[in-house]
């Protein structure tokens, strides 16, 4: 009894848990950043510790009915879709490097999933914010956001340093270790003059300005991801506005910049995709404006 109970459920052995570390380091030295390898690291190991068996020994049907337990369980078709590439990503690997012979994704379909047309903020709502935004930090975070299409993960590791002041541009490092030069605002300059501190950071976490102060100058820091989310979305609702939040600044980035003219790919590049597909979906927020030409110029 003792010996079958140990053995109905197998958890990692030494040879598994050499291959997922492999498997990692060989993700590390790609460029895949530290979140995205603590989630893949989550969802191989809650795939592996469900089928229960060794790595070698799982087969397409394994993966299978795992999709399957995940969307019985309520599981979104976005999350599935984010697991099937991550074990697809891992047994292609596995493949490659000849742990295994055969890779067993390889006739695992993607999951189709509805897409929801994602609106970006209007012109009136942009102002809005900006009329509302109390500090000058706040006014140079949203201006920087909404001129530079940057994800708020690659606004909060930008550096003063990183600033070209006389050419308005700033080097960003972006997904996959990728440098890439934006533009800068107004705002930016008037934001930094402000300041009295020798911190490296081009953003504090002085929510309420209070760098002005030097007895407050032992508390700033460098700002935080979540903290930009916070005063996003509290100044979005002073304004009337919902769910607004860093992404959905990009996305009217991209969409500004689509409707003025810029061709797709100098987007691309703006926005850091490596694929042209991912940015044409910001475009589909352009539909209203092809519409009301069509009216104008057909009907």
């Amino acid at each position: 009894d003792k010996v079958a109970k140990e053995t109905s459920v197998v958890v990692y052995d030494n040879s598994d848990s050499q291959i997922i570390s492999k498997f990692f380091i060989a993700k590390a030295v790609e460029g895949l950043c530290q979140s995205s390898l603590d989630y893949y690291r989550v969802i191989l190991r809650a795939f592996i510790l469900h089928v229960g068996k060794h790595i070698k020994e799982i087969v397409t049907d394994d993966v299978r009915v795992y999709l399957a337990y995940k969307k019985i369980n309520k599981c979104s078709d976005n999350t599935l879709n984010n697991i099937r590439r991550t074990l697809s990503s891992f047994f292609t690997w596995c493949t490659e490097e000849g742990v295994l012979d055969r890779n067993p994704m390889l006739r695992i379909k993607g999951v189709r999933q509805v897409k929801k047309l994602k609106k970006p903020l209007s012109e009136d709502d942009m102002e809005r914010l900006r009329s509302l935004a109390r500090t000058k930090r706040n006014k140079a975070i949203i201006e920087f956001l909404f001129s530079t299409g940057c994800r708020v993960s690659e606004m909060v590791n930008v550096n003063l340093g990183d600033v070209d002041w006389q050419n308005g541009q700033i080097d960003v490092l972006g997904k996959g270790r990728k440098y890439r030069t934006v533009r800068c605002k107004i705002a930016l300059q008037e934001y930094v003059d402000s300041r009295t501190d020798d911190l490296e950071a081009l953003f504090l976490s002085d929510y309420e300005g209070m760098c002005q102060q030097i007895k407050d100058m032992n508390k700033l820091s460098r700002i935080s991801k979540g903290a930009v989310e916070i005063m996003l979305r509290n100044l979005g609702k002073k304004a009337g506005i919902s769910n607004v939040h860093p992404h959905r600044l990009r996305r009217t980035a991209a969409t500004t910049a689509l409707k003025r003219g810029m061709p797709i790919e100098q987007v691309q590049k703006m926005l850091g995709h490596e694929s042209i597909e991912t940015t044409t979906i910001y475009a589909q927020s352009t539909n209203d404006e092809v519409k009301l030409a069509h009216e104008k110029y057909i009907i």
